[in-house]
């Protein structure tokens, strides 16, 4: 079947799509606005196709996180095509820096209400193969996919079948799609953080924060993943996990740290980031749940959840608490991403508690990551209840602000602290 631009009705769904070989992104009209799924549910045959069509369309094209090289970035330099992300990687940070691309700062819980505003033209989503009753699932993604579906006028679905099913909320019937297009790509993996030893004596001292039968939200990077791994030689009772899922929750499972039944799934999670490893334990796994921002992004709801815990990684702490976790010396490297909703999360919970957890000096060792003060701010002073180095924790929670200076000195390198001391007295 040869793909045909489509007709004006395009927004009255088919009750039957086209499954074709010729990736139709030419269907998109002229300044139409692409939203693309992030991370290991990434379309990346389409992202290809955009990078080819772009020229001469004025489009724009969004995303949050995506892994590897991103194959439209050709068009994006060109200035065929305009980018904007709300996560920034290193592929883009030098086209975010020079203005060639867009961030957007924005967290992860708004994400949908942003499309909403900006208008979806086209939805570029990866899913799975449809089952007998015509349904497909978004698999591992689906933090802002189903809400792009939704607002979209086209969707086109990128069928990949190594892609979990995965329950919680993420299936889309194949009428809801203009065309299905085979994949031609592997299914993105993104591959854990190998632990140091500083990643593991940081993980031993969050440890020792945690209250007995925690939900356990963690972010990205060495430390967080070090901290799922120190988990299993805790006796913490049963653990359950909010946010992101990686290779290392399975791990858990396998060893009973992680109830593999109960009320409800033990991991809810808007993004699965891992390898083959994890997609094949989460396929229609019911102890894994995969759900939009709506519900794994809501500080309300996860909030009523006791012994909410938020251990999220930063770039730098300043001596009152506050929180820079997405830029270096003026750079953007990364995003707010979800941090900041599984912070409020933790703040509403009973006996919820609020880590931030990060080596206390740069790799080359010349720059503390402990300082007087930062010019981004990811997370507010008010919302941090400890901050945890190699060298120890401080505790914020009830704290003056000289105290807290006091106390986040005392876990700064100890090459650092004396001049860390003397800006601290020198402060207005």
């Amino acid at each position: 079947m040869t793909a045909r631009p489509l007709p004006s009705t395009a927004l009255q769904r088919r009750h039957r799509c086209d499954r074709i070989r010729l990736v139709p992104i030419r269907w998109a009209g002229d300044d139409a606005h692409l939203v693309a799924t992030p991370g290991c549910g990434a379309p990346t045959t389409l992202l290809h196709a955009v990078n080819k069509e772009a020229p001469g369309r004025g489009w724009t094209l969004s995303s949050g996180l995506l892994l590897g090289e991103y194959p439209f970035l050709d068009a994006v330099r060109t200035g065929d095509l305009r980018y904007r992300t709300w996560h920034v990687m290193a592929p883009v940070s030098d086209l975010v820096a020079d203005g060639i691309a867009g961030f957007v700062p924005a967290r992860a819980s708004r994400v949908a209400a942003l499309l909403e505003a900006h208008r979806v033209d086209v939805a570029l989503v990866r899913i799975t193969p449809p089952d007998r009753h015509g349904y497909c699932s978004l698999g591992p993604s689906a933090g802002y996919g189903l809400d792009a579906v939704r607002l979209a006028g086209v969707r086109i679905g990128e069928v990949d079948p190594d892609l979990p099913w995965t329950f919680g909320n993420t299936t889309v019937h194949e009428s809801t799609f203009d065309a299905l297009v085979d994949t031609a790509d592997p299914t993105p993996q993104y591959a854990s953080a190998k632990p140091s030893s500083v990643s593991s004596r940081i993980a031993g001292f969050v440890l020792g924060l945690l209250p007995t039968n925690p939900t356990l939200q963690i972010g990205i990077g060495a430390i967080p993943e070090a901290v799922v791994n120190a988990l299993a030689h805790g006796d913490l009772g049963e653990i359950r996990f909010a946010g992101m899922a990686t290779d290392e929750m399975v791990d858990l499972f396998e060893c009973g740290v992680i109830p593999a039944d109960g009320d409800g799934p033990a991991i809810i999670s808007p993004e699965l980031m891992g390898s083959q490893r994890l997609m094949r334990f989460a396929d229609r796994n019911p102890a894994v749940g995969v759900y939009p921002s709506s519900t794994a992004h809501n500080a309300a709801v996860l909030g009523r959840t006791a012994r909410f815990v938020s251990v999220n990684t930063a770039i730098e702490v300043d001596l009152s608490g506050q929180v820079n976790s997405e830029v270096i010396r003026g750079r953007q490297i990364s995003g707010v991403g979800g941090s900041l909703d599984f912070v409020d999360a933790a703040s509403r919970s009973a006996g919820g508690l609020r880590v931030i957890a990060l080596p206390s000096v740069t790799p080359d060792g010349s720059r503390s990551r402990i300082v007087r003060s930062i010019g981004t701010v990811t997370i507010p002073r008010s919302m941090v209840d400890a901050v945890v180095t190699e060298h120890g924790v401080a505790r914020l929670d009830d704290k003056t602000s000289a105290e807290r200076a006091e106390a986040l000195i005392a876990i700064a390198h100890p090459d650092h602290r004396d001049s860390l001391a003397q800006q601290a007295g020198a402060a207005p």
